[in-house]
Order: C-alpha cells, then structure tokens, then sequence
C-alpha cells in the first residue's frame, strides 16, 4: 500500500485458537493507531477477525481484500449519513484524506431517513474549511443491498478506500450488524476503513 504521506508500520505475529483469533488481535490493536486486516472470501475465520477488530479494538480497521494489490491510496470515498460512527470514520481517516487526490462523499439517499438532505454537501464544506476538497455526491440502493451499492459506486468514480463507520452491537457476544456493514464484510470488493 503506498500512500504520499510516510507512515510507520509494524507488525506483530500472534497465536490463538482461530475461534480466539479477533478477540487477540483486537487487544493487541488498542496500543497501535490503526488496525489492518485481511480479508479473503468464504472464509469465516477473516471474517470473525475483522468483525472481532472493528468492534473491540477501539481503533479504526482498515480491511483489505486478501488476493488485490491494494496500490495508492489517491481517492477516497466517505460513505455519510451524518451519524456519529460515520463522523468517527471521517476524524480517523484525517491520514488518508489530507494527502489523497480526490475525496467524494457518497450518500444513499434510499435506504433510511437521513437527517436532512443537504448532509453531504455539509461535510464537504466542512472538510474545505480544514483545506480539503471533496465532493459530495448521492446514490440510490436500486437492487443492491447498502454494502455493495457503495463499494460499487465507489469503484465505478475511482476510489481506492471507502471510508464508513460499522454498526453493530454485541448480544452474547453474537453480532447484529447494521446493513452496509454486513454487505460490506460479506462481499469486500476494495480496502474499506471502517470505525465504530
């Protein structure tokens, strides 16, 4: 991964039970920034990993698809619905957004009640006052379920991070995921940051 701003990364090896796998690599996060984890599909021990991560570590997890080079990291897309572990996201992105190329905020105006309308164009004026440029930008589901409009979408302007906050909650330690988190941990499609 490369990116215009240096950045120190180290790496620890860890050994678990694969069923304990998240729980470690979540507690060994909290003492770093950001937390990666790989991704590979139909795998369920990478999935309970990531789950695990972006749900107990406290640090924003940046997964990445296990078979793609992920290359630069120029275009950032932010998935917004103005809720707070959306504004999480975007304060923990602030090392991706400042040297990308282009920042686009998506936001699907067909899968829930937003706020308000102009939410989009609100952070893009927000993120200009910090010296940014970002467009904001909306999209309908149409037959795709939330996760997937938006990786789509952000593929198809470009981008090489989407940047969203994961809902969820724990019941007995079994998740309930919110939709564009589950869509996003079933079928991962480009590196997404996610923060919760």
């Amino acid at each position: 991964m490369q990116l215009s701003a240096s950045l120190f990364l180290t790496r620890h090896e860890l050994k678990a039970q694969p069923a304990l796998m998240g729980e470690a690599a979540a507690r060994e996060g909290r003492y770093f920034d950001l937390c990666l984890v790989g991704w590979t599909a139909n795998h369920e021990t990478a999935r309970m990993t990531a789950e695990e991560v972006v749900f107990s570590s406290g640090r924003p997890t940046m997964i990445l698809p296990g078979e793609k080079d992920v290359g630069t990291i120029g275009h950032v897309v932010i998935a917004w619905d103005g809720s707070r572990v959306a504004a999480r996201a975007v304060a923990d992105a602030k090392p991706f957004l400042e040297p990308a190329s282009a920042v686009s905020i998506v936001t699907v105006t067909d899968e829930k009640v937003l706020p308000r309308q102009d939410i989009g164009e609100r952070l893009a004026h927000g993120l200009g006052a910090r010296g940014l440029r970002a467009k904001a930008e909306s999209i309908h589901t149409g037959k795709n379920e939330i996760g997937i409009a938006l990786q789509e979408h952000a593929v198809k302007i470009g981008g090489n991070l989407l940047v969203m906050g994961g809902w969820g909650h724990s019941r007995l330690r079994d998740f309930v995921l919110g939709g564009a988190t589950e869509g996003i941990l079933s079928d991962l499609r480009l590196p997404v940051l996610m923060s919760h």
